[in-house]
Parts: structure tokens; sequence; C-alpha cells
């Protein structure tokens, strides 16, 4: 397909208030993105209306997904709605046939959310469809090799990372785990399993919180810290280290250019949500045919490992 048609999927900015910005993102990738689906009838021109000054779109909203398929018969959908809704939305696109790129957490609030996980991802690879979570910092690593030459060259040994999600407690491992968990992924390949997890708080109201676990793969093991602070405030602080080399992004105020920085230098990031959307736009196009799907295994892996976290969170914070 010349120019594949992705529908959005929770456009407004709300929560992370990524719709819009994928959006852009998909068009200037080479995408159409004719519609969208909002929540309910009152919120649908609050959604055409972020999308047209974000991305310059004069998208058609819809509130049945069922309508907006017949209608449109989009290639994809971008999910962006809030992580509860994921599950029934990514269902609904796998009986369809259509490609996805969904907002991380995978799926959220299920009771068995690993397995309902791997049936979804089955249901996809039956259906020879792409399946991609939007996990966007491994495109960080690149630059972060310009800042510290040489330092990607071995497996790590040690992992931290620091975070502002806006949310709290069990929500926000949710939230910012899965960008810690695609960068372990991409450092240290493999089969993974977690060990030996750590709190430093388990109120659920903890302004800030660390948490730690042992990273395996294979005899491999990288000891792993992330530090999780909650911020309304834009732009959220986020860094990261590798066997104590640290970068963190830096977002310049007057026209949002990125930057990985320590003290005293810098290098240029292309944004990496940017450089994801537009690897899925190619990905549709079948400029890169994906050989036993590896982003779903990742995705199941991720899921996997966030629950375990989760759990051990859950244990020590009691009823």
């Amino acid at each position: 397909m010349s120019a594949p048609r992705v529908a959005v999927i929770g456009a407004r900015r709300v929560r992370q208030g990524l719709g819009p910005f994928v959006a852009r993102d998909l068009r200037a990738a080479g995408a159409e993105v004719p519609c969208f689906l909002a929540t309910r009838p009152e919120s649908v021109e609050e959604a055409a209306r972020g999308l047209r000054e974000v991305a310059g779109l004069d998208a058609r909203g819809y509130v049945d997904l069922d309508e907006l398929i017949a209608r449109e018969a989009p290639d994809a959908l971008a999910i962006l709605s809030p992580a509860e809704t994921h599950a029934g939305i990514l269902e609904q696109a796998a009986r369809a046939g259509l490609h996805v790129l969904c907002e991380k957490p995978f799926i959220w609030g299920e009771a068995r959310a690993v397995a309902r996980c791997r049936e979804i991802l089955a249901a996809f690879e039956r259906a020879h469809r792409l399946v991609w979570e939007n996990c966007q910092w491994p495109y960080a690593l690149p630059a972060f090799e310009a800042l510290h030459p040489g330092a990607l060259d071995r497996p790590p040994r040690r992992f931290e990372m620091e975070l502002q999600p806006a949310s709290r407690g069990r929500q926000s491992l949710a939230d910012a785990l899965p960008h810690p968990l695609s960068l372990l992924q991409a450092l240290s390949p493999g089969e993974p399993e977690i060990r030996n997890v750590w709190f430093s708080t388990r109120s659920e109201q903890a302004e800030a919180m660390s948490l730690g676990f042992l990273y395996g793969v294979g005899d491999r093991a990288v000891e792993v810290e992330v530090r999780l602070s909650s911020s309304e405030e834009a732009p959220r602080r986020a860094a990261f280290s590798i066997d104590g080399q640290r970068a963190e992004r830096l977002v310049s105020g007057t026209d949002y250019r990125l930057s990985l920085a320590t003290s005293d230098r810098s290098v240029p990031l292309a944004d990496p949500l940017t450089q994801l959307v537009a690897d899925f736009v190619d990905a549709l196009r079948g400029a890169f045919p994906e050989a036993g799907n590896p982003r779903a295994r990742e995705i199941a892996q991720r899921m996997q490992l966030l629950i375990d976290v989760v759990s051990a969170y859950s244990r020590e914070a009691g009823p």
C-alpha cells in the first residue's frame, strides 16, 4: 500500500495526550489519517479540533468502532485510548484484519493480563497482521552511543532510569515501566526473567518511588533501578544510565528540539516517537517484513515482566 489509511483511537489530549502527536507523525510519514474514534458524541468536536491544531488534519469522527471500520475501511488502527480499553479494541482489530500500533501498556486492568495478551497476539499472528506497541525509547540508543562512544559495545551490568509519570503507585508502574523494559530488551536481547524485586515505598500516594530488580537473560544479569516521581508538568524529566554513563533527555522550550545530555555536553536526539511511527508506516507498506513478528514476541515478554513487577508490588502493598 502506498499511503496506508490509519484511524486514530483516542484522539483527544487527555491522560498522556499522545493522539494528536501520533496523528501528526503518521501524516508526516506518508499515511492518511481520515478518521478517529471518540468516546462519546460530545467529545468529537474537541478531538477534531486537536487534530486540526496539532496535526493539520480534517478527520471524520465516530463513536462506534464497527461503524468506523465499515465506512472508512482503514488499513490500521493507532490505539491511544486509556489502557483499560486496549484489549477489546485489539481483539476487534484482529477480527477485522487490521494492523495496529498500540500505546503502552499493551493491556491493563485485566485479571489474566498475560494470558489475554498472548491470545490477542496469536489472533494477529493468525490474521497475518502487524501489531506494535508504542515503546519508543530504544530509538534513543544511537544518540546515547554518540554521547558515550563505546558504551554499547558490551552487555550492560547496571541500568538506571528516571521518569516522571503523571500517575502514582501501581498505576505509575503500568505507565512508566514499559520504557525501561523495552530498553533492557534492546540492550540484552533474549528470553528475560526478573528476580529480587524491591521497592522503596508501598504507598499508593507517594510522590516518588524507586524500584529495582535483576534482569536476567541466560547467564547475563543486569542490575536495574528505576526512579519514578509524579509530575503533571511538561516536559517531564527523563534520563537513563548504562554502567554509570548517564544521559538526560532535554527539550527545547522554543521549538521542541530534543537532545541527550550529560552535565557538560549534548548530542541531538531525533524524536523517538516520530522514528517509531515512521517505521510502523514503512512496515505497513511492506518495507520491513517481519518474519515471525519479533515485535509481538517483545510485547509478550514485556507484559510478563510488567505483571511480575506489579505482582511483587501488590504483595508488598498488602490489602
